[in-house]
């Protein structure tokens, strides 16, 4: 399973230095023929295609796509080179196997008719905040629910860990701890076995 789990779409200032969008999933898994959408929330339509041809998950299951122009942190952990400046919201992007088949999908702000994300859409940041997962790994099929607004990116770190809400079972509870103990082995891992796989 690949998942978006992290996205930057609107800098502070310029954009192209700050934006990024981070997947996760299988380590090594290679996406050719993968594929990552961006569509117009006020026409429906797709307005840019990149092709993942030569991206690899890294072996910390983590794969930031960042721009040629990536300064500081975003430059640091950056795998893979394409045009991920994407249309501030409402819009949505949308992430596409080998098989034209949409894998995951996030919508921020409310298109309407429109919206093209998972379940509820997600909130419209403001500038240099990024929409993160708010719990390791996990994937409701629900925008609202699963992404978080972050005032500091984490671009290479994994997951972001939210506070945990009580859980109404004891399945909840252990997926918000095994979210803290794999998050911090996710930072740790980050620093110790980086492989760059960058590309045009």
């Amino acid at each position: 399973m690949i998942i978006i789990n992290e996205v930057l779409y609107d800098g502070p200032g310029a954009d192209a230095d700050d934006v990024f969008t981070e997947l996760f999933g299988v380590p090594g898994l290679t996406l050719d023929g993968w594929s990552i959408t961006g569509t117009n929330g006020a026409t429906g339509s797709v307005y840019r295609t990149i092709d993942l041809t030569g991206a690899v998950i890294q072996a910390d299951g983590i794969l930031v796509i960042a721009t040629d122009l990536a300064l500081g942190s975003v430059f640091d952990a950056r795998d893979f080179i394409a045009n991920v400046d994407w249309q501030n919201g409402p819009d949505s992007i949308q992430l596409l196997d080998n098989f034209a088949m949409v894998v995951d999908s996030l919508q921020y702000g409310d298109a309407g008719s429109f919206n093209r994300g998972e379940g509820l859409y997600s909130m419209d940041v403001a500038a240099g905040h990024s929409l993160s997962r708010n719990i390791f790994g996990l994937d409701t099929d629900d925008n609202r629910s699963d992404f978080i607004d972050l005032s500091s990116a984490t671009p290479g770190i994994g997951p972001a860990i939210a506070s945990v809400p009580e859980p109404g079972s004891l399945i909840l509870m252990t997926l918000g701890m095994f979210g803290l103990f794999a998050n911090g082995r996710l930072q740790h891992n980050r620093q110790a076995c980086r492989q760059r796989s960058n590309r045009y």
